[in-house]
């Protein structure tokens, strides 16, 4: 019995080494190397036309004159710049922290929400979006109050706007309006 032992140990070892050895060929990592040719056709340059100079008369059309801040008005809801003097919103919605406190708010129709920035220390201006139909630049301290004219559910959302057209917006707080 020993005799197959002295065979039997030095075959497993043999076909373990061997195994390895074409495990490791089989599975070696080989870079591919293609020549690409690229032919670039050159883009014929157009050439100038000349058209005749013509004079042109002024028209002259009336400036029109600046009127008072109008308010834009929405159907659903009017927005307006806030004046502490004179405005007594129904409810107050402080945008603070990265989030709206409250972020959800219930009034009746005809009734105003404040919507101001209350805690915000960031030099990029607030964009306030009420429903996705209406935007409007808040600053980085501004306030607004808005009228709701008819019964239904108002999202916003305060976004901080980015300066590249690559890049979304940043949300900074959202939340819902409900008219009952």
């Amino acid at each position: 019995m020993e005799s197959k032992y002295k065979t039997l140990i030095p075959l497993i070892i043999i076909f373990f080494i061997a195994g390895v050895a074409i495990g490791y060929v089989a599975h070696k990592p080989v870079t591919i190397e293609k020549i690409v040719t690229v032919t670039v056709t050159p883009i014929p340059t157009p050439t100038p036309t000349t058209t005749p100079i013509t004079t042109l008369t002024p028209i002259s059309t009336p400036i029109p004159t600046p009127t008072a801040t109008a308010t834009p008005a929405v159907s659903d809801f009017t927005v307006r710049n806030y004046d502490p003097k004179t405005d007594t919103p129904t409810k107050t919605i402080d945008l603070t922290n990265n989030g709206a406190n409250p972020s959800i708010v219930s009034v009746h129709p005809g009734e105003a929400v404040l919507i101001r920035i209350t805690g915000y220390s960031s030099q990029s201006p607030l964009t306030l979006i009420l429903n996705s139909t209406y935007s409007r630049n808040l600053g980085t301290s501004g306030a607004v109050i808005v009228t709701f004219n008819a019964k239904g559910s108002y999202s916003f959302n305060a976004a901080v706007p980015s300066s590249d057209p690559n890049v979304l917006s940043r949300s900074y707080a959202e939340g819902t309006i409900t008219v009952y």
